[in-house]
């Protein structure tokens, strides 16, 4: 087995996700920029309405270029000597920092004002600090240098353990510890990465073997909409099982999808080829979400079948027009400014919340008085996700690597 080629157009891919969802977030996050009177498209499509809007693809894409990593991924891991058990532990190991790491975010949206001993501000910025102490992938080196790489991911594990322990949030009146209010992207990224690379590994990279798995977790996500599976019921009261387990992790298994058909040996060179099987991929995607619009329509909210559908269906026809420019065509130039964002996702996705949380350290309040609604504050977010994409790349360069 040959190692895959490097495909251009898929950190181009995860690239612009990564500026769009800076640029939403920091509009519609209230622990963000929350600009006021933002139009109804720059929206999420609210959870009663059957639709989406570009805003509601944005999360699904960045599931789809999860998956569509994993097979050049793991192909490259097992080439490097990884057994299967290896790799296997590698995946349950990514995902549970995922979790963690997630369930830690969405603690910061239900901070206690005055439990803690330190302020909330301060308990998020330390927490994401750590994070990247703990995950950043340091240089290779011996010596001091190496023990010092070392010093700083242990301490950095010691002041996660330490944030765990201080941490006080509100349930109504109630003080509480951490714990779920909702379940985070982050979380959520995990769940469907374990599963999609789980069973690529388990299905011996067979392409129809995802396939059928894409039809199962379809299939899942009707059955625990139409109470037919009634064995789900122990875990319903925790999350929704058929979005969670069946319609997340589809999408991820779409992209897992495109990645083989992009990797596979017998087109080497034959661009096009892979280009028409990812549009009918694309289009197959589209037909199923559009036989499921009835009964549970379109919503990202619920993560409705029909949404899961053609949100990947959206994703495979613009990652197969992004292969056609960058990868065949050779127009790269114009995406030189999403390129930090796609080849650093996580480093990207943290660097708002260690920006606000700054802010808030410091008492910097400017942001909160001035371009803070309308087309000033969407132009504010604008600008600040070119930022971050930049600051990604000054990070990079002086080895803050975050890759888990």
């Amino acid at each position: 087995m040959n190692s895959p080629q490097r495909i251009d157009a898929v950190d181009v891919f995860r690239g612009l996700t990564m500026f769009l969802m800076l640029f939403v977030n920091d509009l519609n996050d209230p622990d963000l920029g929350h600009i006021a009177n933002v139009p109804q498209w720059l929206k999420h499509m609210p959870g009663h309405v059957d639709g989406m809007t570009f805003v509601d693809v944005i999360f699904p894409a960045f599931l789809f270029s999860v998956g569509l990593c994993i097979p050049p991924a793991l192909t490259r891991r097992m080439e490097k000597g990884s057994s299967l058990s290896g790799a296997f532990q590698h995946i349950i190991v990514r995902s549970v920092a995922l979790v963690f790491i997630g369930l830690g975010m969405v603690n910061t949206y239900r901070f206690h004002p005055t439990a803690m001993p330190i302020s909330p501000g301060l308990w998020e910025l330390l927490f994401f600090l750590a994070v990247i102490l703990v995950w950043n992938r340091y240089p290779a080196t011996d010596g001091m240098a190496k023990s010092w790489h070392t010093g700083l991911r242990v301490a950095g594990g010691v002041l996660l353990l330490v944030l765990v322990i201080i941490y006080r949030g509100t349930d109504g009146d109630n003080v509480t510890w951490m714990r779920t209010s909702w379940w985070g992207i982050l979380t959520m990224i995990g769940i469907a990465y374990f599963i999609a690379a789980a069973a690529y590994l388990w299905l011996k990279q067979n392409l129809a073997g995802m396939v059928g798995l894409l039809a199962v977790l379809t299939a899942l996500n009707l059955g625990d909409r139409s109470g037919a599976l009634a064995l789900l019921d122990p875990i319903r009261p925790f999350f929704s099982a058929g979005g969670m387990l069946g319609g997340l992790p589809s999408i991820t298994v779409a992209g897992v999808v495109g990645g083989m058909l992009l990797t596979d040996e017998s087109q080497n060179r034959q661009g096009q080829v892979r280009i028409w099987h990812l549009v009918s991929l694309a289009l197959v995607l589209a037909l199923c979400g559009g036989l499921l619009h009835y009964p549970y329509g379109i919503s990202k909210l619920a993560e409705t079948p029909a949404w899961c559908l053609l949100s990947a269906a959206i994703c495979c026809a613009l990652f197969a027009f992004l292969y056609w420019l960058v990868d065949l065509k050779g127009v790269r130039a114009w995406a030189s400014f999403v390129r930090p964002a796609g080849r650093q996702p996580l480093l990207a996705f943290f660097l708002p919340h260690l920006f606000y949380s700054f802010l808030a350290v410091v008492g910097i309040t400017l942001l909160e008085h001035y371009f803070s609604a309308g087309i000033p504050g969407i132009l504010r977010s604008l600008v600040l996700a070119l930022i971050l994409i930049g600051l990604t790349e000054l990070l990079t360069r002086v080895h803050v690597v975050l890759k888990l």
